[in-house]
């Protein structure tokens, strides 16, 4: 609930948290607490307000009434230009031909109302409130003398213990102004000591985890590319030094920035939203911009209740596609079986042993369209290449619906190769000033979406396609990075264009999802480059990397997974040696680490053997068994090392799957423990390893072992499991555990009746 408390004091309040504003006499907002649920902030509010009695050396104050109050030493709700407060902005402007910087936003009104604020504009996706039970107060801030109002828009979600944030501004001045940036959500700690956990990385890397302390000076973690980038993920931590956590994100897949930094006055300081050097706005007489939704949670016990919360909001209020609340499909992908050579007698072969497999539906890769043959041609020639296809596409898709199996297309809509008959008819539509002259990627040029003739031509070219062959599965990719960023489209400002360009997406992929709302919809960019909650709002999972290599993949996936849940991770099993890293990993540990996710192969199924493919039947089958689990479950990472132990249990913790992935073989080791801290101690479990498979030689060498143990769950939490010696050069008893480099387990944990 929202509690207004004398006009001055504003308590949200959701079923664990607290936060709470206060108004200064002076109209600046002050942030006083942001933590675990208070009881009664009306009996503590004096207590808990800052005292302010003497002005710091060299401070500015902006009112003479107020000598005391110094912005810059002070925890705000925003922080702005020219009144003294030197920490990173949360808004800042240019006003009229003299470009002045100055910004005396004081407090105006407040309004409260039930449910959510919607965006005037619409065009940035936003949390639903699915609950019922969200409340909203809206904060003004108005310069008087330079006509100019500031919105703090904050949102809560009671029972999700949610909070989100957003930033409008509002010219009601005579002279344009230009938005210079506008930040979503600011943060202020009176401490220091703060640990800041990212999640950073390139193409192929990503979803590295950065831990870095707060220090003296700014951290800068950000995206400057027309995607929400592997560089820098919009989700983060803020982790105290009592090791209670925030979690954060943005709901937006663009340029953004995280700002974090420790002051001088020993003040930590957050802000997080639009990258302000890819972006400005031009604001004419009574006209407003509104900044994407930023979204704030927070636990006293730690990074994984933080991390629960914030994917339980995620799951609720993000997700909203028609296959929120079903199982995911389990996809085959032609990519590995044939690339740029599939042809219809190919596709029709993979879409029997996809069936015999157990999948549940194809994917048609690239090579499909146009004149195909590698990535220098074709791309935007989005009609089916009759030579591979002479029945046309939609034979392909008779062929694959017949055997009971979704159909599915990869598109790359937002590019054109430069080779092209698209780019040939319609060279107007490439971003650029000249196209001849642009910068290449992959060969291609991007399209300039924001024009409204290139929206509707995607939009049709798609629903074309869909209504021919009855589309059930899109994959949207883009896979080439930003150049030349110039615009004829009618954009008054360079740095508007990339905020425009991504809501222009958002615009595509909704008109595709609403008018084909059964349709399945995965989304990526060069793999991890656009990860994020403004895709999954119009997504129904998104691809975290184009890496299929097992070992990476647990890297990849165990970090998104601390911020993002697993029925948004599109995982994958592909061949081994993998393709990107040469690596040779066995099949079930290509499976056991890609079954915490949305699982999908990439593989010839015409090349298989009798007992290849009864494995992957054999994976899907136990996939399916525990599909619920292994996308819904509470996830934890037990331990990270040279053996990955990762966790996944469902609500009441009567089942639990344990991953336990070893790295390297390591010489004359004995006994090892595994802890398991999520099991229920009231009950007793029994523990099993799956059914793995082994070469013949292995088989000979070494017989499977049988690991089998009951033991109590408060033994299992706190003492551990031992296991059995593995083979590491001191010989081999029967029954000992055979692991090489980069093998696993996976370990079924179910309760028993108590005895």
């Amino acid at each position: 609930m929202i509690e207004v408390l004398s006009d001055s004091i504003f308590h949200l309040a959701t079923d664990n948290t607290s936060y709470v504003i206060h108004i200064l006499e002076t109209g600046h907002a002050e942030h006083i607490y942001y933590g675990k649920r208070l009881k009664d902030v009306s009996y503590s509010i004096s207590a808990l307000r800052e005292k302010r009695y003497a002005r710091p050396g060299m401070g500015t104050y902006t009112d003479p009434d107020f000598p005391s109050l110094v912005l810059d030493d002070s925890l705000l709700e925003f922080s702005s230009e020219g009144r003294g407060d030197y920490k990173v902005p949360l808004i800042a402007v240019s006003l009229g031909k003299e470009g002045e910087r100055t910004l005396d936003l004081r407090y105006k009104g407040y309004t409260k109302e039930n449910g959510i604020k919607r965006f005037a504009a619409r065009k940035l996706p936003q949390a639903k409130d699915a609950h019922l039970d969200a409340e909203t107060l809206t904060l003004t801030f108005t310069d008087a003398v330079r006509m100019i109002d500031l919105q703090l828009v904050y949102t809560i979600f009671p029972s999700l213990d949610t909070i989100t944030r957003r930033s409008i501004v509002l010219n009601r001045s005579k002279e344009r102004i230009t938005i210079r940036s506008l930040m979503s959500a600011q943060l202020d700690w009176r401490e220091d000591g703060m640990k800041a956990i990212m999640l950073s990385g390139t193409w192929g890397r990503e979803m590295e985890k950065i831990e870095k302390n707060i220090e003296r000076g700014t951290i800068i973690a950000e995206s400057r590319m027309l995607s929400s980038s592997a560089e820098a993920n919009p989700a983060f931590m803020i982790e105290k030094k009592d090791g209670s956590c925030y979690a954060l994100n943005l709901i937006y897949s663009g340029p953004h920035r995280i700002s974090l930094s420790l002051t001088p006055h020993g003040m930590t300081h957050a802000v997080w939203g639009l990258n302000p050097d890819m972006f400005s706005w031009v604001l004419d007489s009574n006209e407003s911009f509104e900044a994407p939704e930023a979204v704030m949670t927070y636990s006293e016990k730690g990074k994984d209740e933080a991390g629960d919360r914030i994917k339980s909001f995620i799951l609720t209020a993000i997700m909203r596609s028609s296959w929120k609340d079903r199982m995911r499909p389990v996809m085959l992908d032609t990519w590995e079986a044939a690339g740029y050579g599939i042809n219809e007698k190919k596709i029709a072969a993979l879409a029997d042993g996809a069936a015999k497999m157990g999948c549940e539906g194809v994917l048609l890769n690239d090579g499909w369209f146009g004149a195909r043959n590698n990535d220098r041609t074709s791309l935007g020639d989005w009609h089916v290449n009759t030579i591979r296809f002479p029945s046309g596409l939609n034979d392909a898709a008779d062929t694959v619906h017949r055997h009971g199996l979704l159909f599915g297309l990869w598109f790359e809509g937002e590019a054109a190769s430069t080779k092209s008959v698209l780019l040939h008819d319609h060279p107007e539509w490439v971003i650029g000033r000249n196209a001849e002259t642009n910068a290449e990627g992959r060969h291609e040029q991007l399209l300039d979406i924001t024009r409204y003739d290139v929206q509707d031509w995607i939009i049709s070219t798609i629903s074309k396609i869909s209504d021919l062959v009855r589309l059930d599965f899109l994959r949207w990719d883009l896979n080439r990075c930003y150049s030349d960023l110039y615009t004829l489209s009618g954009i008054r400002d360079y740095g508007m264009y990339a905020h425009e360009y991504i809501c222009a997406l958002y615009k595509i992929l909704s008109a595709i999802g609403e008018r084909f709302p059964d349709m399945y919809i995965e989304t990526t960019a060069g793999g991890g480059s656009r990860f994020d909650l403004g895709m999954l709002s119009v997504s129904s999972s998104m691809v975290p990397s184009c890496i299929s290599d097992p070992i990476e993949r647990a890297r990849i996936t165990g970090n998104a997974a601390l911020m993002y849940p697993l029925s948004a991770i599109s995982t994958v099993v592909s061949p081994s040696p993998n393709g990107a890293t040469r690596r040779i990993v066995d099949r079930d540990t290509r499976f056991n680490i890609a079954a915490f996710g949305v699982l999908s192969y990439s593989m010839d199924t015409t090349a298989m053997s009798r007992s290849e493919m009864a494995s992957f039947r054999a994976q899907i089958e136990f996939y399916k068994a525990n599909r619920m689990l292994l996308e819904t479950g509470r996830f934890r990472i037990v331990e990270d090392g040279n053996r990955t132990i990762w966790t996944i249990a469902n609500e009441d913790r009567s089942e639990i799957l344990l991953l336990y992935l070893q790295h390297f073989v390591k010489p004359n080791t004995t006994a090892e423990r595994i802890i398991v801290p999520d099991a229920n101690e009231s009950y007793n479990y029994r523990i099993y390893a799956r059914s793995h498979t082994v070469s013949e030689k292995e088989a000979y060498a070494y017989p499977q072992e049988n690991e089998c143990y009951f033991i109590s769950g408060d033994a299992l939490k706190w003492a551990g499991v031992s296991l059995v010696e593995q083979v590491s050069g001191i010989g081999y008893h029967e029954g000992m555990r055979f692991l090489g480099d980069f093998s696993s387990r996976l370990y079924i944990i179910k309760r028993v009746d108590n005895e």
